[in-house]
């Protein structure tokens, strides 16, 4: 009787232990394997931000971001990209971040955008914000340009002569932009002979609607006629040639440039400037025709630094270089001749440049790493 019972209950334990087996087998019920334990790594760090930088498309500029660059991919690993702009462009690119660095800002031409917006703390000048009439030392952190003067310029010659060219002075009483009245003949446009022809600065640019303002309260249009190149290279074209040839013009232009610092340029006078006529000019630039009640001379300043604020905070080592970069006026303006006339690329002068001032650009670099930077840099130019 025991071993009828026994039976059933032997037989279901022999079918549960197969189908336990087969279910192993089959992985229907198996135990996963714990996974190993995976061994700590180094992370890698997060790329740099691209640098967005400002080209404002003139020379000075041009050297500023072919050097600046250099040293920023080639030392300390940034990506960089040059946004080309006018100062119109350029004012609302840098507020809203599209656009990180302006090397080359002239704080007197666009006195209530910077600040405005220095106050509201969307951008940062690397030299401390000051009044844009406000000269810092020659040097002086967060500077690019120690004395940024223009205005409208006739060759020397025109008024001193130039015995070694063979040239006699034809306007030796020109001193002031009225006095180009007297000499209107001498500066006639071909399109329009009976008025003289004065360039402008660049159609866009501030100084462009600036110029235009000052020339309708002199009331010089009645006997000048306004022209304005597209670009940088067309406004030097129409000083370099002419002046080459000893030939009368009548240009604005500004320095330090290679146009003026190496040639006998000869400044015009115009009325001083004052805190009125720079109110009454900022009302005229607003819209066309450009209009201005008053007209005086640009003020004479400096031009700075100029970065996106929160760009800033995110990347304080490319700040402290910005902040440390400067190249005095000399090099500056030697290294735009030497594009020119050896027809080099921006980023072949600024290699030139390096490599003949260690002492210079070594300087600019303040970081803890600066040994291992200097020798990134010391690398990439001796690889050149």
């Amino acid at each position: 009787m025991l071993s009828k019972l026994l039976k059933p209950k032997l037989l279901g334990l022999l079918v549960g232990a197969i189908g336990m087996v087969l279910a192993t087998a089959c992985g229907a019920a198996a135990t996963p394997t714990p996974e190993p334990t995976a061994v700590p790594t180094a992370t890698t760090p997060p790329p740099l931000e691209k640098i967005m930088f400002h080209d404002g498309q003139w020379g000075s500029n041009w050297v500023h971001l072919a050097v600046a660059r250099y040293v920023l991919e080639n030392g300390y690993g940034y990506p960089t990209e040059e946004v080309q702009g006018s100062t119109g462009v350029q004012k609302l690119t840098l507020v809203e971040g599209d656009v990180h660095v302006n090397m080359e800002t002239w704080r007197m031409n666009i006195p209530e955008w910077y600040l405005e917006n220095t106050e509201a703390g969307l951008i940062r000048d690397l030299a401390g914000t000051t009044h844009p009439q406000t000269m810092l030392p020659a040097g002086s952190p967060g500077q690019t340009i120690a004395v940024a003067g223009q205005g409208f310029y006739v060759p020397t010659y025109m008024v001193e002569g130039d015995t070694e060219r063979g040239i006699e002075a034809t306007a030796p009483d020109l001193k002031s932009v009225q006095d180009l009245r007297n000499y209107k003949e001498l500066f006639s446009d071909p399109n329009d002979p009976g008025k003289g022809m004065v360039l402008n600065c660049i159609l866009g640019w501030e100084c462009q609607k600036i110029n235009r303002a000052k020339w309708f309260a002199y009331d010089m249009y009645t006997d000048f006629n306004v022209v304005e190149p597209g670009g940088s290279a067309a406004l030097k074209a129409g000083v370099v040639g002419p002046y080459e040839a000893g030939e009368a013009f009548v240009s604005y232009y500004w320095q330090p440039t290679d146009v003026i610092n190496l040639r006998e340029m000869t400044l015009l006078e115009e009325p001083k400037w004052n805190k009125e006529c720079q109110e009454a000019m900022d009302i005229a630039v607003e819209e066309e025709p450009y209009e201005a009640t008053i007209g005086c001379a640009f003020p004479i300043g400096d031009a700075h630094t100029v970065v996106n604020a929160a760009w800033a905070d995110r990347n304080p080592q490319a700040v402290q270089f910005l902040t440390n970069y400067y190249v005095p006026p000399k090099p500056l303006a030697q290294m735009e001749a030497d594009k020119m006339e050896q027809d080099l690329e921006w980023v072949e002068v600024a290699i030139a440049y390096l490599k003949d001032n260690k002492e210079t650009w070594s300087t600019w670099i303040q970081d803890d790493n600066r040994d291992e930077i200097i020798a990134e840099l010391d690398k990439a130019l001796a690889a050149e």
